[in-house]
């Protein structure tokens, strides 16, 4: 009940003990203590009858503990802690049983008091009375408990339970006050001798024992019950207070009106007024910060409004703020839909340009190839043949002259010039290619490229009868050729791997060797154009090269050329591109 996150500082029975709390309550007990030691001695000395010290006494304690009782309802209906609605109606009781015994005691109202009272009713409504506050206080501290475990408020209407709790601590205290008179012949008898002068019997000191005991196992039950608040403390210290009234007015006194019998009254009226004193500072406090809150409010309030006109004021600058820039942000938005209108005018036009260079650039290879083709077949056919006739016709001149000595040289320089046109034709374009195909032209140019550079080169074909149509054909060829152009003139390699593999929608060619490689982000050397024409060939049928490379590791390049899909059952037909002009002219 003491740990509640938002009551826990504001209501005693809420609030944690601290030091100072704990010094005062045990200041307080140590000066009740040192009186009842000063005075036990004198209890039985006999004092002035002062009747009028009955009434008032119990009037102040009725006041205080009706006072009480009506704080702790208040306190319960905000906290709705039914250890308080316990502790309420305790205090409640002992306000109703207190007026009994005002009423019903002897020389007060009447000789014998009023509601057909006896000798003894007030002494058994006087151990009624502080027989069942102990009780309460044990139910409170097993409550609090209970409520600090469960840490929740609870919620519904309060006024049921609160008008339980007053009717019972009426129907208590009724049965208290018809036991103490109507059943007054089924209770022992607690005092003897004349009624002015009565003596203390036996079971009156069993009785009082009894009830004294009570008080201490209410103390117990408090002290044990951890943590303690500031209601807990003043509840223990009202106990103790409890117990020194009934040691002195019911065990170590001698009758009625003397020390003990006034002191202690005067230590139950303290009782009654502790826990009224504290919660009455407390209602002030209360209302002191009642006070602070409502001036904080105001000034909250009043700032709040300040701070309503400034924002205000400044939302009215923002949002003229917002139109203008809206506007400009709408002509700037124009203006850069315009730009992008543009640029993707462009962009489409570039795309169009480099399209058209595209099928330039094909159409220019296609027909350097062919020109190429046509160069070859001419030095092949015409001018081979030629050197080779003329060398014939040398020879024959030289045998029937015996001019073998002498025309010698000139059959030299024909030899050379015949292999000078033949490597000449082979080089513009290989004759081999056009007639045999890409396996047969691969083949002679990895041979070719051995005896050129005496480098160790292997050739894989996959299938092994693969054929290309063109242009497919002669440019897996020329990326071959120019790959290992480039290999023998700068990668100082000791062996190339070539590897020409065709799936259904594409041919892969992989170069590599074991050279000594190059770095990619080194910047390409002026008038060295051997990676740039492998793209560019690559490009012109619409693949892809990839190049790996670093130095001390050699060079991989990858070459991958989609091809047109044929369906199965179709019969690829051969288009030459451009009538090769050397049938032609054979035709």
């Amino acid at each position: 009940m003491n740990e509640l996150t938002n009551d826990s500082r504001v209501f005693l029975s809420t609030l944690r003990a601290g030091r100072r709390e704990r010094r005062l309550a045990l200041a307080v007990v140590l000066i009740t203590v040192v009186a009842f030691i000063a005075a036990a001695p004198f209890a039985k000395v006999q004092l002035p009858r002062v009747w009028a010290f009955i009434p008032v006494y119990e009037s102040a304690v009725v006041v205080c503990d009706l006072l009480t009782a009506a704080l702790l309802f208040g306190q319960y209906r905000i906290l709705r802690s039914k250890a308080l609605l316990v502790l309420a109606t305790g205090y409640l009781l002992t306000a109703s049983t207190a007026t009994a015994h005002l009423l019903t005691f002897p020389g007060v109202f009447s000789d014998t008091g009023w509601l057909g009272a006896r000798s003894q009713t007030t002494a058994w409504l006087y151990v009624f009375w502080h027989g069942s506050f102990p009780l309460v206080v044990i139910a409170y501290a097993w409550l609090k408990h209970d409520d600090a475990e469960a840490r929740v408020k609870r919620e519904g209407a309060c006024a049921p339970a609160i008008l339980a709790g007053i009717a019972f601590a009426g129907l208590v205290a009724i049965a208290f006050t018809m036991l103490a008179t109507l059943g007054y012949d089924w209770l022992p008898l607690q005092l003897s001798g004349p009624p002015l002068a009565p003596r203390y019997t036996v079971a009156h000191a069993v009785v009082l024992t009894l009830t004294w005991s009570l008080g201490l196992l209410a103390i117990a039950a408090l002290l044990w019950r951890r943590p303690h608040s500031v209601l807990d403390l003043w509840i223990m210290v009202v106990m103790c207070a409890w117990v020194f009234d009934v040691a002195f007015a019911g065990v170590l006194n001698h009758g009625r009106f003397d020390l003990g019998f006034y002191a202690g009254r005067i230590y139950s009226l303290c009782a009654a007024t502790f826990v009224l004193g504290i919660l009455t500072l407390e209602n002030i406090n209360l209302y002191a910060r009642v006070v602070q809150a409502l001036d904080s409010e105001r000034s909250e309030r009043q700032r709040v409004q300040l701070q309503t006109v400034q924002l205000n004021e400044a939302n009215a600058l923002l949002e003229h703020r917002v139109a203008s820039r809206t506007a400009a942000l709408t002509a700037a938005n124009g203006d850069l839909l315009n730009e992008v209108r543009e640029r993707k005018r462009a962009e489409v036009a570039l795309e169009h340009s480099r399209e058209e260079l595209r099928e330039l650039a094909a159409i220019g290879t296609s027909a350097r190839e062919q020109e190429n083709r046509r160069i070859a077949r001419e030095l092949h056919d015409d001018v081979c043949q030629t050197l080779a006739a003329s060398r014939l016709e040398l020879e024959l001149v030289s045998a029937r002259k015996a001019l073998d000595a002498e025309l010698a040289p000139v059959h030299r320089l024909l030899d050379e010039a015949v292999i000078a046109t033949r490597r000449i034709a082979a080089d513009l374009r290989p004759l081999v290619l056009d007639d045999l195909g890409l396996v047969a032209a691969a083949d002679w140019l990895v041979q070719n490229f051995r005896q050129r550079h005496g480098i160790e080169c292997e050739l894989t074909i996959e299938p092994p009868d693969l054929d290309l149509g063109e242009p497919y054909a002669t440019a897996v060829f020329r990326i071959l050729q120019e790959s290992l152009t480039n290999i023998g003139r700068h990668a100082r390699a000791s062996r190339a791997t070539l590897t020409l593999t065709r799936n259904d929608d594409h041919v892969l060619l992989v170069v590599q060797d074991n050279g000594v490689g190059f770095d990619l982000s080194t910047p390409r050397k002026l008038n060295s154009f051997g990676l740039s024409g492998l793209r560019e060939r690559a490009y012109l049928v619409g693949g892809e090269v990839g190049i790996q490379s670093s130095p001390g590791h050699g060079t991989s390049i990858e070459v991958r050329i989609p091809l047109p899909v044929v369906p199965a059952t179709a019969t690829p037909d051969v288009v030459l591109l451009h009538p090769e002009p050397d049938a032609a002219r054979r035709q």
